[in-house]
């Protein structure tokens, strides 16, 4: 199980950092080191790649959550740019458990806010990030009706599922 978890963790960080390349390692650097670290052959700079690529995907969720927000609290909002918003998030829910390839925590030295938790109950980890997974499809598919009273309606739920993660596997800011 754990193998096909690295596998795993391994194939999204190749197709996603294959997506957000832009001004980082070419492709074929990026994929060789997300297969280094799920082969347990990793090197500095592919743990590293494996991070930075993990903490990217967070601000781009953080990001889509602030917007969801800031349409909501608008005069306006944009169901559609809502919809593209929970699309984006539960588009990486089912990616999240394989963000956290072993050897990829605080241990490394490489600045993180993933709290060595993650793996020490790991357990409770896969359970929050499995409900995290369940309620963004639940809060895409309400967004995806159009339905703006419903959406208000279910912020919440998604929200916690959030912080449920954060407050026992996310360390806070500096």
């Amino acid at each position: 199980m754990r193998l096909l978890l690295v596998l795993g963790s391994a194939a999204s960080l190749v197709a996603v950092a294959a997506c957000n390349s832009a001004g980082e390692a070419p492709p074929d650097q990026q994929a060789e080191a997300a297969r280094n670290v799920a082969a347990g052959e990793a090197v500095p700079d592919d743990i590293a790649a494996v991070m930075k690529a993990r903490h990217e995907h967070y601000e781009e969720m953080g990001k889509a959550m602030k917007g969801i927000g800031d349409q909501l609290k608008s005069g306006s909002p944009s169901v559609e740019t809502i919809q593209g918003h929970a699309a984006l998030i539960a588009g990486f829910g089912p990616q999240i458990l394989t963000w956290f390839p072993e050897g990829s925590g605080p241990e490394t030295g490489v600045e993180t806010r993933a709290k060595a938790e993650i793996w020490q109950d790991a357990a409770t980890f896969r359970e929050r990030a499995q409900a995290f997974e369940a309620e963004s499809a639940r809060f895409n598919q309400t967004a995806q009706s159009g339905d703006l009273e419903a959406i208000r309606a279910a912020v919440p739920a998604l929200g916690k599922a959030c912080s449920n993660c954060h407050d026992l596997f996310r360390a806070p800011e500096d």
